[in-house]
């Protein structure tokens, strides 16, 4: 059973989503909130797997997003609105959220969506996290961004990590770095282990959240 709270300011929203979630086998909402403090309090009491939240917070709460990640039982977060064109999605991305999705999605794609983000991987369109990226590149000179903490990796290897993050695909690093497509996938098979990362998209989530001023990895803040 993957356990899920909601959040988010319209009531009539969260009604919404727990009745499509309630239908679905597997999915249990064990609690909701309007208010971003009492979320936190409801995601460390109940501890769900999954935290669904209304990507406006992303931008009226700042930090939000980073203390739920930061917790040593922190929820992979799903983001909603009503459109991911909302520049707060973009920000959500940016903070280091798992998912997100139109909040009016057939239930059968918030299903997809949350079984696959409670498996490990992420559910982000590829054009929202190439402009996240994007956007990231003006505020960050790549040569300056943290590489993910995953210790210890080689010198290639972080090399390979910053490239992945770029959104560079294997032919194209191996090309940069003088080694064979084959050999880069190796690399990201052994990054992807060592690290219990599921893909090239939660790889390069991970090294956004942590190019991200003041925000810390999961695992490093304070409960």
């Amino acid at each position: 059973m993957i356990s899920i709270v909601l959040g988010g300011p319209d009531p009539a929203i969260r009604l919404a989503l727990a009745a499509g979630f309630g239908r679905v086998e597997g999915l249990q909402v064990v609690g909701e909130s309007g208010a971003p403090e009492h979320l936190s309090m409801l995601v460390a009491s109940r501890r769900p797997a999954i935290a669904v939240i209304e990507a406006c917070w992303a931008d009226a709460c700042p930090g939000l997003l980073g203390r739920l990640l930061a917790r040593q039982t922190a929820p992979r977060i799903v983001m909603y609105a009503d459109t991911l064109a909302r520049p707060e999605v973009l920000a959500a991305v940016k903070q280091g959220a798992h998912g997100c999705l139109p909040r009016h999605a057939p239930v059968a794609a918030w299903r997809d969506a949350i079984l696959t983000v409670h498996a490990g991987d992420s559910w982000i369109p590829r054009a929202l996290m190439a402009t996240a990226l994007a956007d990231l590149r003006h505020l960050l000179r790549m040569d300056l961004w943290p590489t993910p903490d995953i210790a210890p990796l080689t010198d290639r290897q972080r090399e390979i990590v910053r490239w992945v993050a770029q959104g560079l695909s294997n032919k194209e690093i191996g090309r940069r770095m003088g080694i064979s497509p084959t050999t880069v996938k190796t690399h990201l098979h052994n990054i992807f282990e060592r690290a219990g990362i599921n893909g090239r998209q939660q790889l390069t989530v991970h090294a956004l959240r942590q190019a991200i001023p003041g925000h810390s990895a999961p695992g490093t803040g304070v409960n």
